[in-house]
Parts: C-alpha cells; structure tokens; sequence
C-alpha cells in the first residue's frame, strides 16, 4: 500500500513538473530524429506507468492510471511545443497541461464524499481556469497583442485617439 501511495505521488509531481517546464524553448528546436525518439520514450514510460497502475487495486488503480495518462500528454504536448516553438504551441502545451492536471484532480476527488468532494471538484476547477487564464495571457504578451508589456501599446493607443 505505501508503495502506491508513492506511485502515485511520484505522478503528480512530475504533472506538476510538466507544467511548470512549458516554456518558449531557448536552445533550437528539436530536429525529427529527436523528436521521434523522446516521443517514443515517451509512450515507453506510460506503458511502464500502466504496468506499475496494474498491480494496484480500486481507487487507487484508478487514480494511477488517470495520472499515466495525463503525465504522458503533458509531456507530449511539451515536446510538440519544443519541436515546433510558437506561441500558439506554447498556448497549446500548457492547455494540455491544465486539462491533464484537471483530470487528475477529478479523478482524486470521486475518492472523497459529501461537500469535501463538491469543494475539491470546485478547486480543481479553479485551478484549471487560473492555468488556461494565464496561458492565454503569455500568450498575447509572446505574440505582442494590444496587453503586451503591461499594456504599453493599448495605453499609447487610448492616448493618441485622444488627442
């Protein structure tokens, strides 16, 4: 049992890590042969995840698998990101990332019963709309929309109207 209870708090702190990593890349993007290959290895950490999620039983089977999963699309969807640097894959990698970190915390939450299930399930909605919030804000300020730096443009925009 305390094997995965591990298990499964080694998944969330690397879906955790995941997210954190998504970042406009500042080293070249990866060539194909790359690519492939961390996208293989990739596919070969999930289907040793779900082996490892075999052996468990009930809840805690299911929460495993569920972080599997989503630890495997986080990662993909980064590597997507680094393969093909742009904002919009930037935006895309981290949406990933808070639906997969939403998946799991659903998945946490049918554990619980009664209104610390409602508050989790409220929490963990937060937290995904906070996550994709703030991805769409990088990524206007990457692409230099009207609130990049601050809303600089947007502010001497207003004032030349003005005047």
């Amino acid at each position: 049992m305390k094997s995965q209870s591990v298990c499964v708090l080694l998944f969330s702190a690397a879906i955790v890590a995941a997210a954190g990593a998504t970042t406009l890349p500042k080293h070249p993007p990866l060539t194909k042969q790359a690519y492939a290959a961390q996208k293989a290895q990739i596919d070969a950490q999930l289907e040793a995840n779900r082996k490892l999620c075999g052996n468990m039983k009930g809840n805690t089977q299911d929460i495993c698998e569920v972080e599997a999963k989503a630890r495997a699309d986080a990662l993909k969807a980064e590597l997507e990101a680094r393969y093909k640097p742009s904002p919009e894959s930037i935006f895309q990698s981290r949406s990933v990332t808070a639906e997969a970190n939403y998946a799991v915390a659903k998945a946490k939450c049918s554990v619980v019963k009664g209104t610390a299930k409602d508050r989790c399930t409220k929490d963990a909605k937060a937290a995904r709309e906070a996550a994709l919030r703030q991805a769409k804000v990088e990524k206007v300020q990457e692409t230099g929309g009207a609130f990049a730096n601050g809303g600089a443009r947007a502010h001497r925009h207003l004032q030349d109207s003005a005047s």
